[in-house]
């Protein structure tokens, strides 16, 4: 097995697809070697490393399981990443303390999308300041405000009647006049970044400081991954222009590797949703190298 020290990348038959596993392996750091790669990864060395302790951290966490880990903060929670994270102690020798936070995104070869955030309009709101015209368009995009149920709203953003409606229960965002099409490009272009920031790398004690992502390829039953620091990733997945997605039921693109989704499904259909194709960035260093 080759590994790459300065990207963090390896490839292993059979190997590791789960999130699980990822601390697993941490947690048995002296005799996995993959773990030792990432420690490198990491900055520590192998020598100065006393103690290893991994755990992971699910995308809804209690108040007792919150205190376990110090947290006091309720930004702490609300700004935590809404996906699976691992969270690696190190003590070493000296005494020193080092603890990295890793957000984990895993996928087959040939389903790439993975959810990184999902929140009410109105939580969004509070975060980035829109204002109340953006949300009430957002909302009936979600469809948390029915187009049917308020046809003074779709004839004013839309121009449309219910009965032209694709879904009675939402709008497209390619149903949007012009001007409201455009306000709601010119938000999302002038807010790209810190929406980026919260989205893949989140705010406070919980933040992610590195990005894994674990591609396996059933058909070769081969596992590849690569462990990268967080701004790395940020800088791969901004990369392209916010616009409609190219679809007839049209939702937004942030960037080549962001869109912007209504949730639906269960629970929460209502909610705004945020989808990254975390396997970009494998091409995004291979091409860096």
């Amino acid at each position: 097995m080759a590994y790459d020290f300065e990207f963090g990348s390896s490839t292993a038959k059979g190997g590791f697809a789960s999130e699980d596993k990822v601390v697993e392996k941490f947690n048995n750091w002296k005799n996995d070697k993959e773990a030792q790669v990432w420690l490198k990864i990491l900055g520590c060395k192998l020598e100065d490393i006393k103690e290893v302790r991994a755990i992971g951290i699910p995308p809804q966490i209690n108040k007792k399981f919150a205190r376990s880990l110090g947290l006091e903060n309720d930004e702490d929670l609300q700004f935590k990443k809404a996906d699976l994270q691992v969270q690696i102690t190190v003590i070493l020798s000296n005494g020193v303390i080092k603890r990295e936070n890793i957000s984990v995104k895993k996928a087959n070869k040939n389903a790439n999308y993975n959810q990184v955030d999902k929140r009410k309009v109105d939580r969004y709101q509070k975060i980035w300041k829109f204002d109340d015209e953006i949300a009430t368009i957002l909302k009936l995009f979600t469809g948390e405000i029915e187009p049917v149920k308020h046809p003074y709203l779709l004839y004013k953003y839309c121009g449309i009647t219910p009965e032209e409606l694709e879904d009675c229960r939402r709008i497209y965002l390619n149903y949007l006049k012009p001007e409201y099409l455009e306000k709601i490009i010119k938000f999302f272009s002038d807010k790209k970044f810190q929406i980026l920031l919260d989205i893949i790398k989140g705010r406070g004690a919980l933040a992610a400081e590195w990005l894994m992502v674990v591609r396996y390829d059933s058909d070769k039953d081969e596992t590849k991954w690569i462990l990268t620091n967080i701004n790395t990733a940020l800088d791969c997945f901004q990369r392209g222009d916010v616009k409609l997605t190219k679809k007839k039921k049209a939702s937004l693109q942030l960037s080549n590797g962001i869109v912007m989704q209504r949730k639906g499904g269960t629970p929460d259909p209502t909610s705004l949703q945020f989808k990254i194709k975390p396997l970009l960035i494998f091409d995004y260093i291979e091409k860096s190298e």
